[in-house]
């Protein structure tokens, strides 16, 4: 056991002797992996970004709401509870919404006539007063009084602000006018659109796409004059867009690897051949060659790792630098979490590189050293 210890500090010293005479061997390693490792995760980086703000449109444009209307001709019952959709609490929050076929004006401006059910009052911001809101074509940061004119009436509304605005501009990009139910009973005897808003829990294209063909079913078999938008297909187009990406942000990974492991092979070689007297000679006292290749091998592991990880706190110290400059991506944030998957990847690479770049060390070691003392 002891002299076990004493071959090991040996042999660390011996490494310590030649980084200390010989600085650009360990200087090289640490150079090549830390400047491709860094070159990779910034290109990667920038397919991480593009998928954020692509996910990030399609979320702001609906991604996880599935909207139906329904065409309700004149004399139709109207009335909360009677809706042709489920409550299904455990898939998706459902919001109802009745749509006049008359609309109100606010100044020049034209809106649509929306009538809100009960379980949608939490999406309205809480006033005391009033219970009629306005929102704008054109965001507003305050809740002001603006008043309405719907067939010879005068009537008072609140505007919705902006950062209180959320789904419903989402749903009614040019504003629209929202009274709660019950409030104007006549004008619904002329007919009206009844909408649906599905905001699904945990959003997809799989179950975007099934709850879409369900609704169509249900209409088709009802007998409904049923629309249906979702955004299915832009998930679905970002699902494929995602598997692509990773495709290639492995080959792109393994083909750094590959880089680095070729230009590692290539130093330790040198190294190995600049000191195989030595390792003859220590071989010569009875130093087993397995312990000779092990101590290579745990100083190539130990400068990639210093390598990579110097890369790693690289791309978190320039991250803002990364997704404000040079992709213009200022309200995209970046962190080493989302390459977590390209981590892994070069983490397993270069693994083998260090095994496969030890290769020639092993053969060298393994001649007998007579011949290398000759």
């Amino acid at each position: 056991m002891w002299g076990t210890l004493l071959i090991g500090f040996y042999l660390a010293r011996d490494t310590a002797y030649r980084w200390l005479t010989r600085m650009s061997s360990p200087l090289s390693r640490l150079a090549v992996v830390f400047f491709l490792s860094l070159c990779g995760l910034v290109f990667l980086s920038s397919y991480v970004i593009s998928t954020k703000i692509l996910r990030k449109k399609i979320h702001n444009s609906g991604a996880d709401l599935v909207v139906a209307a329904d065409v309700m001709s004149r004399g139709s019952l109207h009335g909360a509870g009677h809706g042709l959709i489920p409550f299904n609490p455990d898939e998706y929050e459902l919001y109802e919404f009745n749509e006049a076929f008359v609309s109100v004006t606010i100044g020049k401006q034209h809106y649509a006539l929306i009538e809100y059910m009960p379980a949608c009052t939490h999406l309205f911001p809480e006033t005391q007063h009033n219970s009629m809101y306005l929102l704008p074509a054109k965001p507003v940061a305050t809740m002001v009084p603006e008043m309405v004119n719907m067939d010879g009436y005068r009537l008072r509304a609140v505007t919705i602000p902006e950062p209180r605005a959320g789904r419903l501009r989402r749903l009614f990009q040019d504003g629209a006018v929202f009274i709660p139910y019950g409030t104007l009973r006549n004008i619904w005897q002329s007919g009206y659109i009844r909408r649906y808003v599905m905001k699904l829990h945990h959003p997809s294209a799989q179950k975007a796409r099934q709850l879409e063909q369900t609704l169509r079913q249900i209409a088709r078999l009802d007998k409904r004059r049923l629309s249906v938008v979702s955004s299915g297909k832009l998930l679905e187009q970002l699902a494929q867009m995602e598997s692509t990406q990773y495709s290639f942000r492995v080959w792109v990974t393994l083909g750094i690897s590959a880089i680095i492991c070729l230009l590692l092979t290539s130093i330790s070689s040198l190294e190995f051949r600049q000191n195989r007297y030595v390792y003859a000679l220590i071989g010569s006292f009875g130093i087993s060659r397995v312990t000779l290749y092990l101590s290579f091998l745990i100083e190539n592991t130990i400068l990639v790792a210093l390598g990579f990880a110097a890369s790693l706190a690289a791309v978190w110290g320039i991250r803002d630098y990364i997704t404000r400059v040079l992709y213009k991506s200022p309200d995209v944030t970046l962190s080493l979490g989302e390459l977590e998957a390209d981590i892994r990847t070069f983490c397993l690479a270069f693994g083998i590189c260090i095994l496969v770049s030890s290769i020639p060390i092993a053969v060298a070691a393994c001649r007998p050293i007579g011949k290398e003392l000759k």
